[in-house]
């Protein structure tokens, strides 16, 4: 059996300034872990948690859990950086973690500001099921289970991921009805090359923003996951940026 590192969350306090970064479904904090390392030599305080059921070598432990759950787990990530002092929080992420985001940014008006890295809020046409199962069969390398479990894991996710995808499909087109709420300036992001959705998406996304200020970066030479391809440091750049305009009282 190969080994597994354990990603973990990473909570990096620095000044008064606090960041939360949302990884993507199937992903870990490892997702946005250069960008934080960035913005904490920025300055920001950072807080990249990790989702219910990630971070482990067993796909069914993601596949258990639900969209209702990671909301929650969403919200208390806000709570628990105000809980160390933080009242000024902006709230970022990747894929499914910028969809957890921006519903955080229609439903609390206390954040400053944040967005979405290649998050598909309205309906579009996707490659999530089968990436998952390719993901599924590769994790499930580091698991400490015999090969019929694994078969018998492997052979229920393509029907646990349709019906799981449903839930975040849900909160995203949710989530779009409700852009009007967000009183907040908003950064997107979307790669050129992303084979996971529909690269076009978003500019719907924008469409419904434009009561309040936002950023639309597109990296043409980037697939799904941006904040680790081949524009990376300008990704990184742009939410820096993005970020110093926003209005923060310290």
């Amino acid at each position: 059996m190969k080994t597994f590192n354990q990603p973990k969350p990473v909570f990096a306090p620095h000044g008064k300034r606090a960041v939360i970064l949302f990884h993507a479904y199937s992903g870990s904090p490892n997702d946005v872990r250069m960008l934080c390392r960035f913005l904490e030599q920025k300055n920001y305080t950072v807080y990249t948690p990790m989702f219910s059921g990630h971070g482990t070598p067993n796909p069914d432990d993601i596949l258990n859990e639900s969209m209702t759950i990671w909301q929650n787990d969403a919200k208390a990530a806000v709570t628990y950086v105000k809980d160390q002092g933080y009242q000024e929080i902006a709230v970022l992420g990747l894929s499914m973690g910028g969809i957890l985001a921006m519903d955080r940014l229609t439903e609390d008006d206390t954040l400053i500001g944040g967005g979405l890295f290649c998050s598909p809020l309205f309906e579009t046409s996707n490659q999530v099921p089968v990436n998952f199962e390719k993901y599924a069969a590769m994790i499930l390398q580091y698991a400490a289970l015999d090969e019929e479990e694994k078969n018998t894991i492997m052979a229920h996710v393509p029907g646990k991921v349709r019906q799981q995808l449903a839930g975040i499909e849900s909160v995203g087109q949710a989530t779009a009805a409700h852009l009007s709420a967000i009183k907040r300036p908003i950064f997107l992001a979307q790669a050129g090359q992303d084979q996971m959705i529909d690269p076009q998406t978003v500019f719907r996304t924008a469409a419904g923003l434009s009561h309040v200020p936002y950023t639309l970066q597109w990296y043409p030479e980037s697939g799904h996951v941006v904040t680790v391809g081949p524009e990376r440091k300008k990704l990184e750049q742009d939410v820096c940026a993005f970020l110093d305009t926003l209005a923060w009282k310290e």
